[in-house]
């Protein structure tokens, strides 16, 4: 495994590489306390030896920057922009790009904006796929006073908190919820102001009506490959949405990750890196039999 910073629109990026292979993968983190390693260690291990795997700390998360201003209107085209830098310094011409939640949705944005560069696009749990959140006018409520900045003060101080978090939305089968993971996450709420990345998500995501970015009419456009991952019991996104998405794409599939919650690809990695593979290994086979 590689660590390293790319200096990016003025902001220091963490990027972490593994592998050797001919397919360039790269994998993007969601909200929260997120991070590359936190999301994708065991993807990355599972993963076959054809990729070249590059999963990055978005800005405000792990070991990259956390600048200011990310809130407001321009939240998703900061991110957007900082992938396009990323990429071009990795000299990535094509690559398979893959996010979870607030990071399926910068993926799917990167997608849209630069069709020529996305080999296939895997969205995970993906965020920009629901028109509005569960209990939408409360939620919008609670993420616009201090009570999110509460709440993460709790997670900071009570570790049950933590599991309980994890148990709740994130991950279906309780016996995945190690002590590890707990201590790992647990940690994480202790780093200073540690909601301000969530906050600044969430409210920029956020409407009295709905949500940003709302991607359920453009998802038409998208010409490449899709695949979207799915946790079966994904509150936020669930069976039915992931379901249509997967069908207003042309080259759209879909897999739901039986019993998971919202963080499918943590919970079960081999699964995601056996069902990824079978999906890239089709589609080059399709490209070698359509030259043939």
């Amino acid at each position: 495994m590689k660590e390293y910073f790319l200096t990016c629109n003025q902001y220091n990026i963490a990027v972490y590489e593994s592998g050797a292979g001919n397919i360039p993968l790269v994998l993007l983190h969601g909200g929260g306390v997120d991070s590359a390693m936190l999301s994708w260690r065991e993807v990355m291990s599972a993963m076959p030896e054809q990729y070249t795997i590059y999963a990055i700390d978005l800005l405000g998360y792990g070991k990259s920057d956390r600048p200011e201003g990310m809130e407001g209107k321009s939240f998703y085209e900061k991110h957007i922009s900082a992938l396009e830098s990323i990429v071009d310094k990795l000299h990535l011409d094509k690559f398979v790009l893959s996010g979870l939640s607030m990071g399926g949705a910068i993926s799917i944005g990167y997608a849209l904006k630069n069709p020529d560069k996305v080999i296939a696009l895997i969205p995970v749990d993906s965020w920009g796929l629901v028109s509005k959140m569960p209990m939408h006018g409360f939620y919008y409520w609670y993420v616009n006073t201090s009570l999110l900045k509460t709440s993460y003060r709790l997670f900071a101080k009570y570790r049950w908190m933590v599991k309980w978090s994890l148990k709740y939305s994130l991950i279906g089968d309780v016996s995945k919820i190690s002590e590890m993971l707990i201590d790992e996450v647990f940690a994480l709420c202790q780093v200073p102001n540690p909601e301000k990345s969530m906050q600044d998500y969430q409210r920029s995501s956020l409407t009295r009506l709905g949500t940003i970015p709302n991607y359920t009419e453009r998802l038409k456009e998208l010409q490449m490959p899709v695949l979207f991952i799915n946790g079966e019991k994904d509150s936020l996104v669930n069976v039915k949405v992931a379901t249509k998405a997967s069908r207003s794409v042309k080259n759209g599939q879909l897999h739901m990750m039986e019993g998971c919650k919202h963080w499918s690809q943590k919970e079960k990695p081999d699964e995601y890196a056996a069902v990824v593979d079978a999906f890239i290994n089709g589609l080059y086979s399709k490209s070698e039999s359509a030259v043939k």
